[in-house]
């Protein structure tokens, strides 16, 4: 999931994705930053138990993000 927010000089991004791991647990891996850097700012990598729990923690993260003034593409 990707979300996009438009500030007057620059459009600061938001990308989560979950990705299941060999072990059976699930990586939720956020990543930001703003569009016209090469790198992201940052990476924060987080594990779940169960895809269940990680869909509820993206769904967390993009209720927050939302409040914040980030919009889905």
């Amino acid at each position: 999931m990707i979300l996009f927010k438009n500030t007057d000089d620059r459009v600061n991004y938001y990308k989560v994705n979950i990705y299941p791991t060999l072990f059976g647990d699930y990586l939720i891996q956020k990543e930001y930053g703003a569009t016209h850097f090469k790198k992201p700012t940052n990476i924060i990598k987080e594990y779940a138990n169960s895809n269940k729990e990680a869909l509820m923690l993206m769904l967390d993260i993009a209720v927050d993000k939302k409040s914040l003034g980030y919009l889905k593409v």
